[in-house]
């Protein structure tokens, strides 16, 4: 279990290192082109392609981070008013209803990025495939990461969140 841990820590942080550099990248470029723009005079007009397929995947990076963080809201104001025995339950059931509707998406993720190698962006010519990937790469983080917490919930184990873990650091 121990390497597992390992790997999964491993995981998260590289994970985090590509939204941190995907959104460094996209404001470098922005204020690259800007100075293009109106010093040079010649703007870059592949910069827009770029960025825009750059914010796709530190979206996508972005909703996988907020999954491990269990940053997504829920409105339980109905399950709250069951017994205890049965918000489990539905926990449950909505656990499995998340990790199949994850398995989905990347399924469709991988045959999107597979027909998406045809499909040439119009300035780079660059593949869309590489753009769709970002569908059931971050989606098999989350499925990682969801299900994860559902084990932990399974055997009644408090997860702890990458939240927690850092305000025990900065307490230290």
């Amino acid at each position: 279990m121990q390497i597992l841990h390992k790997i999964y820590d491993f995981v998260r942080k590289v994970d985090n290192f590509f939204g941190m550099a995907a959104m460094a990248f996209i404001i470098l470029l922005a204020c690259a082109n800007v100075f293009m723009r109106y010093i040079v005079g010649k703007p870059w007009g592949w910069v827009e392609e770029v960025t825009v397929f750059t914010f796709v995947w530190l979206t996508m990076l972005g909703a996988s981070a907020v999954v491990h963080v269990e940053g997504h809201c829920s409105i339980d104001v109905l399950v709250r008013r069951f017994s205890s025995k049965w918000q489990r339950i539905i926990s449950i059931v909505g656990d499995l209803i998340v990790l199949a509707t994850l398995i989905l998406l990347i399924y469709f993720g991988i045959l999107l990025t597979i027909k998406g190698q045809t499909k040439l962006t119009p300035i780079l010519g660059i593949p869309y495939s590489y753009v769709d990937a970002s569908i059931p790469v971050s989606c098999s983080l989350m499925f990682m990461y969801y299900g994860r917490m559902f084990w932990n919930s399974l055997r009644g184990k408090k997860n702890t969140t990458a939240l927690d873990e850092d305000t025990k650091e900065s307490a230290q």
